[in-house]
């Protein structure tokens, strides 16, 4: 009998929680504590603040020479669309099956976000899409890489070049992806990643933008940090702020915490082998389950060398599952793997976190008011992988063991057999 309905869970034994941390993690917490220097706009204490050494870190990491920290992915996106001059009157394609902030960030440079339909293999943006809806007003393309899988990057930047299109990645899902052999994030002009506490590398909150351009990087070091940027490193006295006020571009306060960047310098150490682990399970998952009837696996281009995982996600037919809703489906897995199991985001433009028309300051002309209408679109990919097809779980759930695995492609197998039941 299904555990839905009374009878045994396959899972007994618990899973890895998330996030991960040790003693490591507390005493680089405890070195900012006695540091002196709990922020970027801190005194200089004779060594680098945690902020720049895991900028450095992380650019290392991703083969690029910048990279700026801020408060959050959300504000990464921002910046990097005022980096690139994007504003009132433009248009920026991103894709219906993204987690809000891709569009709301768009919306808060004055600029209208175009939403797009998705490749029904990836879940993320179809190149296809992209190319009906290029206008003479669109200046750029927000590719998210969702889930589990890579936009095709190879057939974006034809199209953006073709077109003269900025590309900002959204790279929030995708930390350590690697297409070809360039990183996630780092293909396009910008790339922008979320560090909140369910990401694959997260210091609770946080975010990064990471670029290969140097103009692109000094605007948004201003951006971030108050209109002030970096002193250069001859020039730096103890006991003196490190920023310096510079003033050519106007910005806010997006500055990650010295606490928050120690937790990454930490996080950041365990990222390839996690990602490694999981990669290696997803692959197991994918052979064992795309044996299912009924269950489809997501689409691996052949170009992807490396992928990165913030959802594990598969396709149900439900008319294979005795015609139950996905939701149902959804909630008899749960109760057999005692974890949460999940649709996909709503679209954009069904979500209820999406309401630009809300927000009183984006009447600021009605010619804007009227374009950030969401009623005139109709997306069915998009559509029917929210509401009808897709399921998704944590990565956390990919770092266990075989064993772990086995338990999850029971749980479908046992689903999937006794599906009238539900």
């Amino acid at each position: 009998m299904l555990a839905v309905r009374g009878g045994e869970s396959i899972r007994k034994r618990p899973w890895i929680s998330w996030p991960i941390f040790d003693n490591n993690t507390l005493s680089r917490l405890e070195s900012v504590l006695t540091s002196g220097r709990w922020a970027v706009s801190g005194q200089w204490k004779g060594r680098l603040s945690k902020c720049e050494e895991f900028e450095r870190k992380f650019a290392e990491f991703n083969s690029v020479p910048y990279c700026v920290t801020t408060t959050n992915g959300s504000s990464g996106l921002l910046i990097a669309l005022e980096s690139l001059g994007i504003g009132p009157g433009d248009e920026v394609i991103v894709p219906a099956l993204t987690w809000v902030a891709t569009a709301i960030s768009v919306c808060d440079v004055n600029a209208v976000p175009v939403i797009v339909d998705i490749d029904p293999d990836t879940y993320c943006l179809s190149i296809e899409e992209v190319k009906k809806a290029i206008t003479p007003r669109t200046k750029a393309i927000i590719p998210v890489h969702l889930y589990g899988c890579m936009v095709n990057m190879d057939g974006l930047m034809e199209v953006a070049r073709n077109n003269n299109l900025w590309v900002i990645e959204d790279a929030s899902h995708s930390h350590g992806s690697v297409w070809r052999d360039q990183f996630a994030g780092a293909i396009g002009d910008a790339g922008a990643f979320s560090l909140q506490q369910g990401k694959v590398l997260t210091s609770g909150e946080g975010g990064v933008l990471l670029t290969r351009n140097q103009e692109i990087y000094e605007k948004a070091i201003e951006l971030r940090s108050n209109s002030r940027a970096y002193i250069e490193e001859n020039k730096l006295e103890v006991d003196k702020m490190q920023l310096i006020e510079k003033g050519s571009i106007m910005g806010s306060n997006y500055c990650l915490s010295e606490f928050q960047a120690a937790v990454l310098l930490d996080q950041l150490e365990r990222l390839e082998d996690f990602n490694r682990t999981k990669e290696q399970n997803a692959i197991y998952l994918d052979k064992h389950l795309g044996s299912i009837p009924g269950i489809k696996t997501m689409l691996r281009h052949e170009q992807v060398s490396k992928q990165s995982y913030y959802r594990y996600a598969v396709k149900v037919d439900s008319e294979l599952f005795s015609g139950k809703p996905v939701s149902d489906i959804c909630t008899a897995l749960e109760a057999e793997l005692n974890f949460t199991v999940e649709q996909p985001y709503k679209p954009l433009h069904k979500s209820p976190l999406y309401r630009p028309q809300t927000k009183k300051r984006y009447r600021w002309s009605e010619e804007f008011w009227d374009a950030l209408s969401t009623e005139k679109y109709s997306l069915p990919v998009s559509e029917k992988a929210s509401a009808n097809e897709g399921v998704v779980i944590h990565h956390s759930i990919l770092l266990g063991s075989r064993q772990d695995m086995d338990d999850i492609i029971m749980a479908f197998e046992k689903v999937h057999r006794y599906s009238h039941k539900i």
